[in-house]
């Protein structure tokens, strides 16, 4: 006995056009240099959460799998730049690899320091995969509550 199979079209599209999305992205987020253009000299990218409350502004960068020792961070001319390498912790000789999506190599995320910031007093924290740099707003800039007294 034969059974018939529903073709849809529109599926194989959408299964298609996922798999080239897959290819052409590989897990990897886009990164722009200062140009906005492609930076090819660098792997891959970390995900950053930038925020900021009214004693500081806080950059949280993910990179899990990422030692302390191969993270530097720096301040020039008004920008911090966090630069770090992901190294590849045991070669694979015997085994037959059938997907790899891990990013390795190195990574360069930079941000403007806001006028309003301590560029003297940054503190990075590395912990559980993430790198917490948190910028000291100065003290000028504080919000701060006077009281006035009613005559």
């Amino acid at each position: 006995m034969r059974s018939l199979i529903k073709w849809s079209p529109i599926s194989e599209f959408h299964d298609v056009t996922n798999q080239l999305s897959n290819l052409m992205n590989f897990g990897q987020r886009s990164y722009l240099n200062s140009e906005s253009e492609a930076n090819d000299d660098l792997d891959w990218t970390p995900a950053v959460n930038v925020s900021e409350n009214d004693s500081r502004y806080k950059i949280d960068l993910e990179v899990p799998g990422v030692k302390k020792e191969d993270i530097q961070v720096g301040v020039e001319n008004g920008k911090i730049t966090i630069t770090g390498e992901r190294k590849l912790e045991k070669e694979v000789k015997n085994d037959r690899i059938h997907r790899t999506e891990f990013s390795l190599g190195k990574f360069s995320r930079s941000f403007k320091v806001p006028q309003d910031a301590e560029s003297s007093a940054i503190v990075a924290k590395f912990e559980n995969g993430i790198l917490g740099v948190s910028l000291p707003k100065v003290e000028s800039s504080k919000p701060r509550k006077v009281k006035i007294e009613v005559n």
